[in-house]
């Protein structure tokens, strides 16, 4: 018996494969064509220091990690040998400051929390616009960005008073 005496005794299976075949490479471009998941924001760390010009001037200097989005986030400042001094966190209802002496204080918004706490409110929330090197504005605030490349952003407060400086360092 010949090979085609064989082939033409089974029913040809080509269509079959040729089905196949296309619904494998289909499956795979559907695979290529998802989304990756969008990645979260790593959380943003390096040092920090505030001077505020005020009777008497006072200044701050901390190691910070910055977590979240402007919405909802949180804030850690540590000592440079890595003790907590204070968490912030913040969301649509308001904000609260925790220290490890202390209860948690409720604020109505992280701006009156950082007001409260060093005499200025803080751009808190355009830190994380800042952080993408986007310029976001805040009243009374202007930033430079022109050191964003080298891990270094700074921050004067012109108004209301008493002026103030927030100088962010980090690993970019």
């Amino acid at each position: 018996m010949t090979r085609r005496a064989v082939l033409r005794g089974r029913p040809r299976r080509r269509g079959g494969r040729v089905a196949v075949a296309v619904a494998v490479a289909l499956g795979l471009l559907a695979g290529c064509a998802t989304r990756p998941p969008t990645p979260t924001p790593p959380v943003w760390s390096g040092r920090l220091a505030l001077r505020v010009d005020s009777d008497p001037p006072q200044r701050w200097s901390a190691l910070f990690e910055l977590d979240g989005a402007a919405e909802r986030g949180t804030l850690q400042l540590a000592s440079p040998l890595g003790q907590t001094l204070a968490t912030v966190r913040w969301d649509a209802s308001g904000a609260w400051l925790e220290r490890p002496d202390a209860p948690p204080q409720r604020y109505d918004s992280v701006a009156a929390l950082t007001a409260a706490l060093t005499g200025a409110a803080l751009p808190v929330t355009a830190l994380f616009a800042w952080r993408s090197g986007n310029p976001e504005p805040v009243a009374g605030w202007e930033v430079d960005l022109s050191e964003h490349a080298q891990g270094r952003l700074r921050a004067r407060r012109t108004a209301p008073p008493p002026p103030a400086e927030l100088r962010l360092l980090w690993q970019p």
